[in-house]
């Protein structure tokens, strides 16, 4: 059934289609006794001596109309029924790619999520191995305090030494005036303090080079701490996305089911609404079968009165020619009588046997002639035109 029919039946006046189309109004027990009825109708119609055939085409023809309405109504609300389901399908099927779509976009954003969650995994990897050589240049700065630690120890002892040297040298200068091998050992020292200077200057170094480097290892090993607890918390956001995006995945599958059931059951609902659109359909035939039945039932009535009427008027005719008859017969009758009557006013014995005899013969005519009218003319008429007879005939 097409949605975009014209809905001018539903105004309940006929359209050019519907003398054509007459539906089922009610279930098949009202639809068969509505014609049931029809039919009591029209034969009491028929079978009434007084009844007339326009009075029975009047009932058959109201029957017929408030059936139709009757039907239309029913049709109408099945149309509305059909097109409410179809909206509430449309509507539906909408959802339903909707959600399909939002189903989509959920797991593509899975699918990003659990590649970012590779990507952080890795990162956390790469942050792993980071803090593992964090650890390892910690025990190298360790190492390294331990390292200037003894290195400041060596100076702190250097410059004792130092200290002792510079005394020895000092006792010793005193002392290189009066020997010479005193100025030997003074000359020795003095390379040994160059030696020692320049080997403090070497420590020195080395310590301020370690400084510079423990600097560096103790940023590093915050940047890195930094970035740690940066990936941690991005990681943990992640985590909550991706349990919301799985919580969200669960509902679109549970709302697909929900409204996969709905559109079986909408489905389920179409097929009993064109189950009963096709029985209402069979109706519909049956209906105009009928209707076409009675059409030919009126035409035979019409053609019946038709023929009745002829019958009437050929009957009338006839008694207007018994009349004229019966008239020339009693005229003859009067005129014989009066030229067979004696003059002295006495009476014959054959002219009453002879006006008699004239009026039987033209009664048993008009008898004749008034059966056969009877014959076939309707029976109410008949007996109308034969009272009127006995009337006339009384006069």
């Amino acid at each position: 059934m097409d949605k975009n029919t014209p809905r001018g039946r539903r105004s309940g006046q006929p359209t050019d289609n519907e003398h054509a189309v007459v539906a089922a109004t009610t279930p098949a027990t009202g639809a068969a006794a509505a014609p049931n009825g029809t039919r009591g109708r029209t034969a009491a119609a028929n079978g009434a001596p007084g009844g007339s055939a326009a009075s029975a085409v009047a009932a058959l023809q109201d029957a017929f109309l408030d059936e139709r309405n009757d039907v239309l109504a029913v049709i109408n609300e099945l149309e509305d029924q059909l097109d409410r389901n179809q909206e509430i399908r449309e509507n539906l099927e909408r959802e339903l790619t909707t959600g399909s779509e939002k189903l989509q976009t959920a797991q593509h954003r899975v699918q990003e999520l659990e590649w970012q969650v590779v990507t952080l995994q890795t990162r956390v990897d790469a942050l792993e191995q980071m803090r593992q050589q964090v650890s390892t240049l910690e025990e190298e700065v360790a190492d390294a305090n331990a390292r200037t630690q003894r290195v400041t120890e060596q100076l702190a002892a250097a410059d004792k030494e130092r200290t002792q040297l510079r005394a020895e040298l000092r006792a010793a200068s005193k002392q290189l005036d009066e020997l010479f091998a005193v100025r030997k050992e003074r000359d020795g020292l003095r390379s040994d303090y160059k030696s020692l200077s320049v080997r403090l200057e070497e420590l020195e170094r080395t310590q301020r080079d370690l400084f510079e480097e423990r600097g560096q290892l103790h940023a590093e090993l915050q940047q890195t701490q930094s970035n740690l607890e940066l990936v941690t918390n991005e990681r943990n956001q992640l985590q909550i996305a991706l349990r919301s995006a799985e919580d969200k995945v669960r509902e679109l599958a549970q709302a697909q089911e929900a409204m996969t059931e709905r559109i079986e059951t909408l489905r389920g609902e179409k097929k009993n609404v064109q189950a009963q659109v096709t029985h209402l359909e069979r109706e519909n035939a049956r209906l105009v079968e009928q209707r076409q039945f009675y059409e030919c039932e009126v035409t035979s009535l019409r053609n019946q009165v038709r023929t009745a009427e002829a019958a009437l008027q050929s009957v009338k005719k006839a008694f207007s020619e018994v009349r004229v008859a019966l008239s020339d017969t009693k005229a003859r009758a009067r005129r014989r009588a009066v030229d067979i009557w004696p003059r002295m006013g006495t009476s014959l014995a054959g002219v009453g046997l002879a006006e008699s005899g004239i009026l039987s013969d033209g009664r048993a005519e008009a008898d004749s002639l008034l059966s056969a009218a009877m014959q076939n003319a309707p029976v109410g008429t008949a007996q109308n035109e034969a009272m009127e007879y006995e009337q006339t005939e009384s006069t």
